[in-house]
């Protein structure tokens, strides 16, 4: 082989092995139960774009969801009265992006949910006003 064709079989072997050592890294540092910024969960929630075992998880109440919230996601106010009995109806075993206005009544509805036996929950470091200062997208 010549040394031209050497390196290109190098650059081609080397770029998946690059992609796959990111990817591994990302998914190492990202330990459920825990805050991610919102790049971290943008990320997140384009890797599992049409994926039924991530739900995004608005715990905010029906007026603060129908003023804008992320695409796709679920409301459950955190602060009903039912809040415990509404999260127990859903599956423990996918992995829910878990947000809010400011990102304190997520944390507490995933220190709930992590009671509950949820296997993989994660909380928007900041919530949405963190979330919209890095002008990323919400829906009406």
């Amino acid at each position: 082989m010549t040394r031209r064709r050497i390196s290109k079989v190098g650059v081609l072997l080397l770029i998946p092995l690059m992609a796959l050592t990111v990817l591994l890294t990302e998914c190492a540092t990202l330990r459920p139960f825990t805050d991610v910024a919102p790049a971290q969960a943008q990320t997140l929630i384009k890797r599992n774009d049409n994926n039924p075992r991530f739900v995004l998880l608005d715990v905010r109440t029906a007026e603060e969801f129908d003023s804008g919230h992320l695409k796709g996601a679920l409301n459950i106010d955190v602060k009903a009265p039912d809040f415990a009995e509404q999260i127990e109806k859903l599956d423990k075993s996918v992995t829910y992006l878990v947000y809010c206005l400011g990102g304190v009544r997520s944390a507490r509805a995933m220190q709930l949910m992590q009671a509950q036996g949820f296997q993989k929950v994660y909380n928007l470091e900041g919530g949405l006003l963190k979330w919209k200062a890095a002008n990323l997208p919400v829906v009406l």
